[in-house]
């Protein structure tokens, strides 16, 4: 009796273990719009609002005007910390978020006047999250199903065969280990942050730029002053080439790099070399461990694809669900085809963009030597023009 009782109890402890093991607690699905994930959430019972899912962002913000449409109220301000710079931002106390089936409670949060960029469909994006899902679930960001994956992160075991890579949290965002060969000359390794939230492939710190000289290292390149991070704040950027990325067991050579060159914010902290951005991080499905300090990388089908890099000389904003002109970069094909920012594209090869989906109109300028027509739009005129499509680095 006594020996059947404790193989009962075996039984009964691995079973419950092996149940308990990797629970998923739910499943989120996500739009990938130009790069940026967006999941759907709800603060204290309010309808679902956009969000951008940022590992990069180790707190949560909130637009002002959605605070204020759920009667959220400020309790004090503080100084919040984005890529380039600081700006205040109003504290939001003791708030309930719900995703998909999971909720988390007394979640702190911080209200700012700046409005986030549209999705292409013109839906308002109310905020950006990162580190309170991350710091509370085993999270599994996947690519090829669209879905973020959230588990209980007591007792999760990797059980996949992608690469196992250890992270150190530094003001709540994750940092790794990678090597950067700028060029035959310059080779270093750095803490870099793994950032769902940045737009880019690679972007390094403005200390790491100065420290190895590598304006001069990179080659080709070109300058814009543009809007960076969650503070709103202009900085001049240079935009480049490094010969090459190790990241994870994966090396990748004539890598799309962005050189900061901010005063302020994280991308001029000592401790952070740089950022792995999002056009590297989706060529992986990616688990955020932060319980046992690791990530795991399991290459998917995006793994070999082309860089993404501006052939065209302006970058697409959609307001209102119609696309326009941003971010003109001078001596380009864009200033060639005598195209200024704030112009709304009309039609493009002959065709209306209303019958056009928002990433096929994105598709359009990304093939080099291309030679596209266009419409657009300044003022209460239209002007017909084309545009030549070339590599700019």
């Amino acid at each position: 009796m006594t020996r059947f009782f404790y193989l009962f109890v075996i039984f009964f402890q691995f079973s419950f273990s092996g149940i308990a093991q990797n629970q998923e607690i739910t499943r989120v699905p996500f739009l990938l719009n130009n790069d940026h994930i967006i999941i759907r959430l709800s603060i204290n019972d309010s309808p679902l609002m956009n969000f951008m899912f940022d590992s990069g962002a180790g707190g949560i913000l909130i637009n002002k005007n959605f605070s204020d449409s759920i009667g959220l109220e400020a309790v004090s301000e503080k100084l919040n910390t984005g890529a380039v710079g600081t700006h205040t931002v109003s504290i939001l106390k003791g708030n309930t978020i719900k995703v998909g089936e999971a909720q988390i409670s007394g979640i702190n949060m911080m209200r700012d006047e700046k409005e986030f960029e549209e999705l292409d469909g013109g839906e308002e994006i109310a905020g950006i999250i990162g580190f309170h899902i991350l710091s509370r679930f085993v999270v599994k960001v996947d690519y090829n199903t669209s879905e973020l994956i959230l588990y209980n992160r007591s007792n999760y075991s990797y059980e996949g065969e992608g690469v196992v890579m250890p992270i150190v949290l530094t003001y709540n965002l994750p940092l790794i280990i990678s090597s950067i060969k700028v060029n035959n000359d310059t080779e270093f390794e750095g803490f870099f942050l793994v950032d769902t939230g940045a737009r880019s492939d690679l972007i390094i710190s403005s200390p790491t730029v100065n420290k190895y000289n590598m304006i001069d290292a990179v080659g080709d390149h070109y300058i814009l002053k543009t809007e960076v991070g969650s503070s709103g704040k202009k900085a001049k950027i240079m935009f480049g080439r490094v010969k090459q990325l190790k990241f994870s067991e994966n090396i990748f050579s004539n890598v799309p790099v962005i050189l900061s060159q901010a005063e302020s914010g994280v991308l001029s902290f000592d401790g952070i070399d740089g950022i792995i951005g999002n056009r590297i991080l989706k060529r992986f499905n990616i688990i955020f461990d932060y319980p046992r300090s690791f990530i795991y990388l399991e290459p998917n089908g995006n793994l070999d694809k082309r860089y993404n890099v501006n052939v065209s000389g302006f970058n697409i904003f959609f307001r209102g669900g119609k696309p326009f002109v941003k971010n003109i970069i001078e001596h380009s094909p864009a200033t060639r085809a005598g195209l200024k920012n704030g112009d709304e594209i009309i039609a493009i090869e002959g065709v209306v963009v209303e019958e056009i989906e928002s990433n096929t109109i994105r598709n359009y300028f990304k093939i080099e030597g291309k030679k596209i027509e266009l419409v657009i739009k300044r003022g209460s005129k239209l002007k017909y023009t084309e545009i030549r499509l070339r590599s700019l680095i």
